[in-house]
This record gives structure tokens, sequence and C-alpha cells, in this order.
């Protein structure tokens, strides 16, 4: 069985869990969207709907805004700390105010390329239901899965288009909140660890990465002050999960910029 590294991660702040959803869904229609089979663009249509979903609840475009103005910030209290790279730091900042720009520049809402669609519309409110993609419930939408794949992905990046500046600031601020936290070795004695945050900084996310044959998983239960990992043995996925009794080491990144 070969080793490998398991991270899960927990926001600390509403805008961070935002942009975590949002990740996971653009990297799931991403994966989809370029396979060939029906089956794989029915998945990335379906994850396309929870992304404007999604991004139709939240001002998604303010949010990243906010964030990259207070990175570029914090970023800009570097320049007079010794023994920083001026030169790469002037480069960080100067892309992050590009995307900025970018999304400054992004008129009309996020949804405009499927708003008053009939073909989206009617494929968004059947997947809402329990099997209501059914082929008797949408001819038309079974008739554009048998079209060549080539046709299918054109029209579902024609709808994601809007999206991709979006897309590229998601995963900009996310990588520098994850480049952030500097890893550490911790021991969870009995499957628990527990420890205070400084309240003088803006914690954003926590980042706990365990081997996969330690055959276990964390619960992480974060608050203001401190936060605890319990890492917990899921068994046969049958029963209920116990915490395990052993301990656990694993590496921790506390995140904040």
């Amino acid at each position: 069985m070969t080793q490998s590294t398991l991270t899960f991660e927990q926001p600390l702040h509403e805008r961070v869990r935002l942009l975590l959803r949002l990740e996971a869904l653009l990297e799931r229609f991403r994966s989809s969207s370029l396979a060939a089979r029906d089956f794989d663009h029915h998945h990335a249509l379906t994850v396309l709907v929870d992304i404007y979903a999604l991004a139709g609840r939240v001002d998604v475009k303010r949010e990243l805004m906010g964030e990259i103005e207070r990175q570029i910030a914090n970023l800009n209290r570097f320049a007079s700390q010794p023994g920083v790279d001026q030169e790469r730091l002037a480069l960080t900042m100067e892309g992050q105010r590009r995307l900025l720009a970018r999304l400054e520049d992004q008129v009309g809402s996020l949804d405009h390329a499927v708003k008053g669609n009939e073909f989206y519309t009617s494929v968004r409110q059947r997947t809402a239901l329990p099997g209501g993609a059914s082929d008797f419930d949408l001819p038309i939408y079974h008739y554009w899965l048998s079209q060549p794949a080539a046709a299918r992905e054109e029209l579902l990046l024609e709808w994601f288009r809007p999206l991709e500046s979006v897309a590229e600031a998601i995963t900009q601020v996310l990588t520098f909140i994850r480049a952030a936290g500097q890893p550490r070795n911790v021991v969870a004695h009995e499957g628990y660890h527990e420890q205070g945050l400084d309240t003088s900084y803006a914690w954003q996310m926590l980042r706990v990465s365990i081997s996969s044959d330690q055959q276990c998983y964390p619960e992480i239960s974060a608050g203001r002050q401190r936060f605890t990992v319990r890492f917990m043995d899921p068994g046969d996925f049958h029963d209920r999960p116990r915490i395990v009794s052993r301990d656990v080491p694993f590496q921790l990144s506390c995140c904040a910029i």
C-alpha cells in the first residue's frame, strides 16, 4: 500500500469558507468539462448550476475584492521589514493589483451568460428534483448529451466564461492564505490536541496533514481564541466512528495573512 498524505482544512472565517466551497466546485467543473463522456458533461453542468446558485446568494466578486485589498494592505506592511525580498514582494503585490483591476472591470452579474437561457433554466429546475433530469422529463437535455463531446464542451465553457476571473482570483487568494502558514510537527496525545490562538492575528485557516497509514481523520473545532483537533477511527464505515486512543503525529499549519 502506497503511503500518502491527506490534508484537511478548517476555515476560520465565513469568507474563507465560501472560497473553499467555490474552489472545490470549480475543480470538479474543470475536471468534468474537459472529459469526453456524456456522464462527465452531465456532472459538469450540474456542478455549474451549483456554482451559479452559490454565487447568486453571496456577492462573490465583492468578497474577493475585499480579501485581495486586505492582502495587499498586509503585504505592504512587509515592505519596511529587514530581510524581505523587495523585488519578489513588489511582483506579488503587482499581481494582486492586476487581479483586483480585472474584477473591478468585469461588468454585469456573474450569471449573465445563463440568465434567461431556457435550456439552462430547464436543466437547473429539473436537476433540483431527485432524478428530475430523466429523458422523459427533459428530452432536449437527452438530445444535448447525444451531441459530439466538442460541441458540449464548447457550450459549457461559454457558460463558464464569466467565472474565469473569479476562479483565478479564488486560486490566488487561497494560495496566499495557505502559504502564510508554517507547518510544524505536532502529536495528538491519545488522539486529542488543543491549542490557543494569538488573537492579535486575523487567523483564516487551519490545515491538518496526516499520513494515510494512520488510518484516521481529524475533526476540527475552532473558535476565536482556541481550537481542538480530535482524531477519529472511521472503522468499516458501518458503525459510529470513535476517537482513537493512541498518539497521532501530524502536521499543523495556522494560516493568517
